[in-house]
């Protein structure tokens, strides 16, 4: 199996099995950070890349635009054990999340007998509010590994840790407000497994 399969395999189960169960701020096409708070925002499923990132809508051919959230299907290094036909795989998924603070209508206030949602246009900016949205977008991709059976046919190597993390330069975490990013870790193998030789057990 090549490593582009592999990629894109690791794709389709992101966009079919983890991203449904996603709901995040998109990011407007418009987006300023000065202007946070004439911006509304809807909620949207994460969409799934292969390799690399976008950098900017005037680099990409043919022309499209990307906005966050997403993921980032990232393949780290590989082995191939010619002995036993088996290949292995080390994937990062980097994830991405916008959210600039409170918008009006993430806040439920009393009203009477019930709640309601504030006004939409009202705009806090906030750090606290903002980035535990990577962090659950993680903890969903987590979950979602430790429970599949399979990854678009590819095995889990359920003897290598899964690994996670914030983005970090020189051991300080890196800041970029409005849009928020972790990374998640596994070790996937294709093939057919080796033989079991029973007289091993006895």
């Amino acid at each position: 199996m090549s490593v582009v399969d592999s990629i894109q395999r690791v794709r389709g189960w992101l966009e079919s099995d983890v991203c449904p169960l996603v709901k995040l701020k998109k990011m407007p096409s418009d987006w300023r950070d000065e202007d946070a708070s004439k911006y509304d925002y809807e909620l949207v499923h994460p969409v799934v890349l292969g390799m690399y990132w976008p950098t900017g809508q005037q680099l990409m051919w043919p022309q499209a635009v990307y906005e966050h959230p997403g993921i980032l299907v990232q393949l780290v290094d590989g082995e191939d054990s010619i002995a036993d036909m088996r290949e292995s795989l080390t994937l990062r998924l980097h994830l991405s999340a916008w959210n600039p603070g409170l918008h009006g209508r993430d806040v439920w206030e009393p009203s009477g007998d019930h709640y309601v949602r504030r006004e939409a246009d009202t705009f806090q900016p906030s750090y606290e509010d903002s980035w535990a949205d990577a962090w659950n977008f993680a903890d969903t991709v987590l979950r979602e590994i430790r429970n599949a059976h399979d990854i678009g046919g590819l095995t889990v190597d359920r003897s290598k840790p899964v690994s996670f993390g914030p983005y970090s330069q020189q051991g300080d975490i890196v800041s970029l407000y409005p849009f928020w990013f972790a990374w998640v870790e596994l070790t996937v193998t294709t093939g057919e497994p080796a033989p079991v030789n029973l007289q091993d057990f006895l």
